[in-house]
């Protein structure tokens, strides 16, 4: 038995609501298993999105790394003065336009 619930009140489709019946009455379902069903498929689907996000953050970091390799290597000529000003304009160009 679930601990500290809460109500939902959910609509679905006519044909959803058969077909999980339906699945649910083969399994042999209790009272309850609705509700433990519904529990278990939103966790597998907020899992799902903490994965996606997982790795776009990743794939966010790669880029990152990726652009970071490119102006190093681009900058490496310019003198650390002159290297250090354009950044800056860059980080005061950026905090002007957000």
């Amino acid at each position: 038995m679930m601990e500290d619930t809460v109500r939902w009140s959910l609509k679905v489709s006519r044909e959803t609501d058969d077909a999980l019946r339906t699945y649910l009455g083969q399994a042999g379902a209790r009272k309850g298993d609705l509700s433990h069903f519904v529990q278990e498929a939103v966790k597998a689907k907020l899992g799902m999105a903490r994965k996606r996000a997982g790795t776009a953050r990743t794939a966010a970091r790669a880029d990152l790394a990726e652009a970071l390799a490119q102006i190093r290597a681009k900058t490496r000529s310019l003198p650390k003065a002159r290297f250090e000003k354009l950044v800056a304009e860059a980080v005061a160009y950026a905090r002007r336009h957000r």
